[in-house]
């Protein structure tokens, strides 16, 4: 009789971002070496950039564990400004005196500055020429897609996570087959999780094109 996976879904809650959980990799080396650097940051700040589950949020979460920076709404920023700070998802709620007071502030020493974005910040929209030089000048790296190294290590966490183990067939065809994020990742694990739970199967390839054939055809209507 084959033995049944014990279907228990122990996966992180909450989107905790965890030293231990964060898959280095090529996509996102250059980042994380700006980040380590970032007492050298030209005019103290840095714009880190990419798209949607590319590991922004995860990233600027772990540098602030290693920097003591605070979180910051543009909207709300205070008179005073000091130690390291972060902004995340700009242009959303894009306050462009704020922000033009925060860069000079930076530039002055006053404060460390992390902003994340999707798009590069000359790429913001603004009104005022002398942001607009300034954004146009701002340091930026951008990470890449994850590659295959980070999104086989994000594959196998949300497995294991899961208490599913899966062989290597099974990750070369999600690789082949899924779009290349790790937001991607969670959503199709979920799903092989899902199907197998109620079908009462183990994670095997068979149930797996199932899976990715279903997305594709959602993703076709």
């Amino acid at each position: 009789m084959q033995t049944r996976q014990l279907w228990l879904d122990l996966a992180p809650k909450g989107g905790a971002y965890r030293r231990e959980t964060f898959v280095e990799g090529q996509s996102n080396a250059q980042a994380r070496k700006a980040l380590a650097a970032w007492k050298d940051w030209a005019g103290g700040l840095l714009a880190l950039t990419g798209p949607s589950g590319c590991g922004k949020s995860h990233l600027t979460q772990l540098w602030a564990e290693d920097t003591g920076a605070v979180q910051y709404d543009l909207a709300h920023l205070s008179r005073t400004l000091r130690g390291c700070l972060y902004i995340e998802d700009l242009p959303t709620g894009l306050d462009e005196t704020a922000l033009f007071r925060l860069i000079n502030a930076a530039a002055a020493g006053e404060v460390h500055v992390l902003l994340t974005s999707m798009h590069a910040p000359r790429q913001w929209p603004n009104t005022l020429p002398d942001l607009t030089s300034r954004l146009a000048a701002m340091p930026t790296i951008a990470i890449d897609e994850p590659d295959d190294v980070v999104l086989t290590g994000v594959l196998r966490k949300l497995f294991t996570d899961r208490q599913i183990a899966v062989n290597q067939p099974v990750i070369d065809y999600l690789l082949s087959r899924m779009e290349r994020s790790t937001a991607a990742a969670l959503t199709t694990v979920e799903r092989i999780h899902a199907k197998g739970h109620d079908l009462k199967q183990n994670i095997r390839l068979p149930l797996v094109r199932t899976v990715m054939a279903e997305i594709e055809q959602e993703e076709t209507t």
